[in-house]
């Protein structure tokens, strides 16, 4: 298995454990979702929100489109629904971000990104891991949000997916 191959495996995993979050969160009334816990963003729909705004903001960066887009609030977006909608074209835009990291040259460029007026600069290959990593920390907060609302996310690890996916 090479980097790209890595990267990828990162990011089936990402999707599949959102696809984890999405199916527990329809599983949740409004007043769940909004319900405020002094954890993520503040709530399980405005963590999921920052999830789908958090892929937005470093696909722009890597596309080198705006590099000082912010991730929206929970009130972008009336329902889930609404957001797995907003998802489907993002998930286009990554599956093309990620047909180039088998590109060594493109993995090592340099990429800004905008915050608080503030440049930072991150290359392709640690964006690529980071937007991964990042649902990962998120996702063990929506999983205790859930339990304390006495639902749950379920096993969500790679070596879960992997199990889920191995054919003898």
């Amino acid at each position: 298995m090479n980097v790209a191959d890595t990267i990828r495996r990162l990011h089936d995993h990402r999707l599949w454990t959102r696809a984890k979050i999405l199916v527990a969160a329809h599983g949740c009334t409004e007043a769940e979702l909004r319900h405020p816990f002094e954890m993520g963003v503040g709530s399980l729909f405005a963590t999921i929100v920052h999830l789908w705004g958090a892929e937005m903001v470093w696909a722009n960066v890597i596309e080198e489109g705006d590099p000082a887009f912010m991730i929206p609030s929970a009130d972008a977006f009336p329902t889930i629904a609404a957001l797995e909608e907003a998802w489907t074209p993002l998930d286009a835009r990554w599956a093309k971000l990620l047909e180039r990291a088998s590109d060594a040259t493109f993995l090592s460029k340099p990429f800004v990104r905008v915050r608080d007026g503030k440049r930072f600069t991150t290359n392709a290959h640690d964006i690529y891991l980071h937007v991964c990593t990042h649902q990962h920390y998120h996702a063990a907060q929506i999983s205790n949000m859930l339990r304390q609302l006495g639902k749950a996310l379920g096993p969500n690890d790679l070596i879960v997916m992997a199990r889920e996916q191995w054919r003898d």
